[in-house]
This record gives C-alpha cells, structure tokens and sequence, in this order.
C-alpha cells in the first residue's frame, strides 16, 4: 500500500503562495482605484449639496451671487459693499451663507484633502474644516450678467498646501485665476492653488448648481472655465482683477491665465 499523505509538499505550498501574491498584485491596486473612486463621489456629492444651497441662496438675492467681504475702502468686492465691522465678517463668508440654506449640513472637507483650512463658524470659532474655495471671478454678478451660467464656476477644490509642502498652508477664501490660481504645472500634474486631486481631475460647482470633474487642461484652455470671460467684461483694475489689456491691470505678467485669451 501506498502511504496516506496528511499535507502539502513544499513545492505545492510555494505553488499557492506564489499565486496568492499574482492575485494580490492584481487586486490591491484595483482596491485602491475603487476607495479613490468612492473619496471622489462623496466631493462630487458635497458639492452638489453647496451648488442647492447656491440656487437658493441666488432666488433669495435678486438671482445675485454672494460678494467678496471687504473692509476696505474702496470695497475689493464688485458690488460695492463694505463690512463695516470685522466682527461682521462671518456672516458674510460665502459658506456660512450657503450652510444657512440647507437642513443637513454637507461637509466642506473632500475625504482626499489632508489639511483643510480651518474657517470660521458664525460666532468666529474657527472649527469648521474646508477643502472648498468661492471663485472671484463670478462674485457679485447677477443670473443677467453671466452668458454661460451652465459653464460659469462659483466653486471649486483648492489645495492644502504648496507643492505638497506643509509648512506652506494655502488658507484662501477666495480664488483668484487672473493672479495663477488655475496655472496648471504638467511637470508635476498639479495646478497652483485649484487642487486637481481627484485623478488628475478637480470638481467644481457652477453658477446654475451641478457639479462636475474636469482635467486641468481642458478648464485651463477655456475663457469661459477660468471665468477670464467674466473678468474681462466686468474687471476691478484697482485691485487687479483684470486681464493685461484693461488699463490700470497691476496683474499683466504671465502668470495671468486671462492673457492667453483673446475677448470680442
């Protein structure tokens, strides 16, 4: 008789070993993919949930968009408006007014943002984390004044940090594409501040409230995107909020995205 055998040689065991680590080679990036995946439909969703709150927000002001809170004189805001108060501030941060308009509140934070900025709430505790920034070029205009609302951003992703450098804190309310917000860098696919972290995609929220992923290149390549547009035809030269052929543009170097574009 033959004898019984109770186990595995050990050419069969390194066998199944080897196909185990074939199969996890294959699977874990497939894995990773799908979590990415996921981290990018909660952004989406939150942004969408922000882009409700803009259309309700815009129906209760004379179908206007929300303005750059300012204390200065002359107001850095397109409407005009001074803060009088700087303890009047918060209530007029772009998210507070939207928050305002939704029963349950979405995160500010996309789950692939590692350093959130931390904003204040209505009674100035800064405890409120965002990945989300408001974009000037549309601040203040009225549903009347902007041709594309479908294609106009109100707001968009930004980074953390500079460059994936921590000690530099990107912490802005606002951005800004005629001062190099939107400049995309290919030699590192990453844009300057708008944060294309999302398979070399970035999401943003547009004037008439959908939501949406974009490549770099092609919101780089268009005046409309970047809001260069909007810019173009209703500018702040004062403050540099303009393209290199309004008079007075303090902003006319080319790190200017509106310089590449031509305007009728």
């Amino acid at each position: 008789m033959r004898p019984v055998r109770n186990g595995f040689t050990l050419v069969e065991l390194l066998v199944v070993l080897a196909i185990i680590a074939v199969l996890a080679a294959i699977l874990f990036p497939v894995f990773a993919q799908a979590r990415e995946k996921a981290r990018q439909t909660t952004c989406l969703n939150n942004q969408r949930q922000l882009g409700i709150a803009i259309q309700l927000y815009v129906q209760d002001n004379d179908d206007r968009l929300f303005f750059y809170t300012s204390l200065s004189k002359p107001s850095k805001s397109r409407t005009g408006v001074v803060v009088r108060k700087e303890r009047d501030l918060p209530s007029q941060r772009w998210w507070n007014l939207l928050l305002g308009y939704l029963k349950t509140r979405p995160s500010l934070v996309c789950p692939d943002d590692d350093l959130p900025t931390p904003s204040e709430d209505l009674k100035d505790r800064w405890i409120i984390p965002r990945s989300y920034i408001a974009s000037r070029a549309a601040e203040g205009l009225g549903l009347a004044q902007i041709e594309f609302p479908a294609e106009a951003i109100v707001l968009t992703e930004k980074w953390g940090h500079y460059e994936g450098d921590p000690a530099k804190i990107i912490g802005d309310t606002w951005i800004e594409p005629f001062k190099g917000d939107f400049n995309y860098h290919p030699e590192i696919d990453q844009m300057e501040i708008a944060a294309n972290r999302h398979s070399g995609g970035i999401i943003s929220v547009f004037f008439d409230g959908h939501a949406k992923w974009l490549k770099p290149q092609v919101l780089g390549a268009s005046k409309t995107l970047t809001g260069c547009d909007l810019i173009h035809a209703y500018p702040l030269p004062f403050y540099g909020m303009c393209d290199k052929s309004d008079a007075g543009c303090t902003n006319n170097g080319d790190y200017n995205i509106c310089n590449h574009f031509t305007y009728p």
